[in-house]
């Protein structure tokens, strides 16, 4: 049968047949090519604590590194249009594994690690392919969870509009630990992360498993530090009692002083009438008036002599109380100043076992330290010609080589703004208005240009006595940051230095005001859940219950 006289199925058969063997045929090269195209990625893993992260606005991914080389990466979602994540510098504050927010019906925040009192934090969430959260950084949920041991109390988190990657750096400026006279080699081994060290209200603490050297001179410093606390702890208890003492003899003071004055007020109007009295004997017309004006004269003198007795008892029981006032608050002054030496001796000793951030500011020519969470030095520092720009750049010590006596530094440059609104911005829509998923960038960030990091370094020259404060210890998790802003208003208590470049978006801490008060309900990013998203990725605004505002 010729094909001109098929009938209408038979050829319907043989055309499928025909795209069939067709496809079958291209479906393994496809297959291959695709493989080809695409290998598994490696599995990734750190060899020590996670050092410091970088988080990428634009490629919208997450770069976390140890202190050899090793990286973990995941795409993430940041902050949407008018709540942006703002470009910054940050760290870890508060680690909590199942974090809740008091807002919009107790929303989950799993594995929750917070950058700033105000509602910034990294979490597990909705990843939909673009920014889609209300300030923080939402993580893949597998990432998070193996991100949260490895993490600690200070562990440098930077938001970047560009991805970037740390270069090892040295210079003269990049203190060094001083020599402990023994050699050791460092052995990097699998790190799985261990949290009960590492208690959610603690700063961070270096990891020292492979320098034995350097661990013995860390457990030195923690029980001499442990001793000046345990010195100062029983001076608390006393200094207490005579507060509370000092209090009481405060208010007894207050008392007689009041009943002096009382007194005295009435010394006076009895003086007043004995004087009124007098002036009217003495212009008595008649004798009924004289014997009238007599009889209130002997009033006064009973008068007076009732307030001068009331007078001298209230004024040595407000001498007396005065006395004892001194006196109470001298011994509370001198048991106060024992303890407040002790306790500064105490928090001294504690220091020098915590890493230490060093933050100069362009802006403001000054110099600031912390330690712990607390500012403990601020001087003014010489920069070079001050009027052009300096950068911002981060410099963190992420271990010892040389046997222990050197130690491996790195930074990270956050690069100026190129135009007043980024692209990034733009390419979230398309030419339809609506939201476009990004894809996941696989290509490696480029690292750091350490030439101009040097350039920024050989501007600065610090004050000596900042020097000599953290020339003597160099824990891993020290940090230099170098910058031409100065220290954001969420730095403060209980936080290292955050540092927000100006020129980006800012809406993420802009519409959340920091807070007064340090616990885990503040204002969270409340769109991180599947819940928010229908089935194609579009985001869809979440309305509690009415009775949930409550």
């Amino acid at each position: 049968m010729v094909p001109g006289s098929l009938s209408a199925r038979t050829l319907a058969i043989f055309l499928a047949a025909s795209v069939a063997v067709a496809l079958g045929d291209a479906a393994p090269a496809r297959a291959a090519k695709k493989s080809e195209a695409k290998p598994p990625e490696p599995v990734q893993s750190l060899s020590g604590p996670a050092m410091l992260a970088v988080v990428s606005l634009k490629d919208q991914r997450i770069a976390v590194y140890d202190a050899h080389g090793g990286a973990i990466r995941a795409r993430v979602s940041s902050g949407q249009t008018d709540y942006e994540t703002p470009v910054g510098v940050y760290s870890i504050l508060q680690k909590n594994k199942d974090h809740y927010s008091n807002l919009y019906d107790d929303a989950q925040m799993p594995f929750m690690q917070r950058l700033t009192w105000s509602g910034i934090a990294l979490h597990a969430g909705a990843l939909p392919g673009y920014p889609a959260s209300h300030g923080c950084v939402r993580l893949p949920y597998n990432f998070a969870e193996q991100l949260f041991p490895l993490s600690k109390i200070g562990t440098r988190i930077i938001v970047a509009r560009d991805d970037v990657a740390p270069s090892e750096i040295s210079h003269p400026l990049l203190w060094k630990p001083t020599e402990t006279g023994t050699k050791a080699a460092a052995i990097p081994i699998a790190y799985e992360g261990d949290e009960t060290q590492d208690p959610a209200g603690k700063p961070f603490r270096p990891d020292l498993s492979n320098w034995p050297e350097r661990a013995a001179l860390l457990d030195q410093l923690k029980t001499a530090a442990d001793a000046k606390a345990a010195a100062a702890q029983p001076l608390v208890a006393p200094a207490e009692e005579l507060k509370k003492t000092l209090k009481t003899k405060t208010s007894a003071r207050a008392k007689t002083a009041k009943a002096l004055k009382q007194a005295q007020s009435a010394k006076q109007k009895a003086d007043s009438w004995a004087a009124s009295a007098a002036r009217r004997l003495s212009n008595a017309k008649n004798e009924k008036a004289r014997k009238s004006a007599e009889q209130e004269v002997a009033k006064t003198v009973t008068a007076i002599a009732k307030a001068d007795e009331k007078l001298a008892a209230a004024t040595a029981q407000d001498e007396a109380a005065a006395a004892d006032l001194k006196t109470a608050s001298d011994t509370f002054d001198a048991a106060n100043a024992k303890r407040a030496t002790a306790a500064t001796a105490a928090d001294e000793a504690r220091r020098k076992t915590l890493p230490v951030s060093v933050f100069v500011s362009l802006k403001t020519q000054h110099v600031y330290v912390r330690q712990g969470h607390e500012q403990v030095l601020e001087m003014p520092v010489s920069i070079a010609n001050p009027e052009t720009p300096i950068g911002t750049h981060i410099f963190t010590a992420m271990d010892y080589k040389d046997g222990g006596n050197d130690v491996i530094w790195n930074v990270v440059s956050l690069r100026p703004r190129a135009h007043e609104l980024d692209d990034y911005r733009y390419d979230d829509y398309d030419e339809y208005g609506r939201r476009k998923r990004r894809a996941a960038s696989t290509a490696p960030p480029p690292p750091t240009d350490v030439a101009q990091a040097k350039a920024a370094l050989d501007r600065v020259t610090l004050p000596p006595e900042v020097a000599a404060r953290i020339s003597q210890y160099v824990w891993p998790g020290s940090s230099l940051i170098v910058s031409d802003e100065e220290a954001s208003k969420e730095t403060g208590k209980a936080t290292d230095f955050v540092v927000l470049i100006s020129g980006e978006p800012q809406g993420g801490i802009k519409k959340r005001p920091r807070q007064p008060r340090y616990d885990d309900y503040y204002y969270d990013d409340y769109y991180y859940n599947d819940r928010y998203y229908d089935r194609r990725g579009r985001r869809q605004r979440y309305n509690p219950p009415f009775f949930s505002l409550w």
